[in-house]
């Protein structure tokens, strides 16, 4: 069994919205499971396509697709210590009258660690080939990402994603003859 790790280093708090409400707060988050799979696995997912520019089929085979599940599963984030929660405002401004906008403020949940850690850990069956393709591919979407959460233009969810072992010069030339050399 391939297991890949990660280290999350924090540079701002963050927020995930959770599917629920809670009472007094706007914008919750969950407190037991802040920084989920789904949403560590969407962000690498944007990664490598967004930012390495891999061609859908290959974005497919290593994250999913409707029709073939991925051979691949991911951990929540857990931090070195707890999680550190707090809340945060949003409010909209008028533009004529430079006040607040009656009801517009926003109660928000944050959390915080240092670091993070996660995992992402091979479940279906791959040829040796594909394997290796897999991990690099894995590697070097995580250590694209650099935001996470909501409310990043505001200033939250600024983070930096290492896998353990960082992506080397030889890691960037393979990836780059995979998504079909530099653009």
């Amino acid at each position: 069994m391939t297991v890949l790790s990660f280290t999350v280093t924090f540079h701002s708090p963050f927020r995930v919205g959770s599917s629920y409400a809670r009472d007094g707060v706007d914008a919750a988050l969950d407190r037991h499971d802040p920084l989920p799979p789904d949403h560590l696995k969407g962000l690498m997912r944007a990664s490598a396509t967004d930012l390495l520019g891999l061609r859908p089929a290959e974005v497919d085979e290593v994250f999913g697709s409707p029709q073939n599940p991925s051979p691949w599963s991911w951990s929540s984030a857990h931090p070195d210590e707890d999680w550190e929660f707090s809340f945060r405002n949003r409010v909209e401004i008028d533009r004529v009258s430079r006040s607040a906008v009656k009801d517009h403020l926003v109660l928000g949940e944050q959390a915080w660690a240092g670091q993070a850690r996660f995992e992402v850990t091979r479940v279906g069956a791959l040829t040796d080939g594909a394997a290796d393709r897999h991990i690099l591919i894995l590697r070097c979407a995580a250590s694209a990402v650099h935001s996470l959460g909501s409310w990043r233009r505001r200033g939250l969810g600024w983070v930096g994603v290492v896998p353990d072992g960082p992506v080397s010069a030889e890691d960037v030339t393979a990836l780059l003859s995979l998504a079909g050399g530099p653009r």
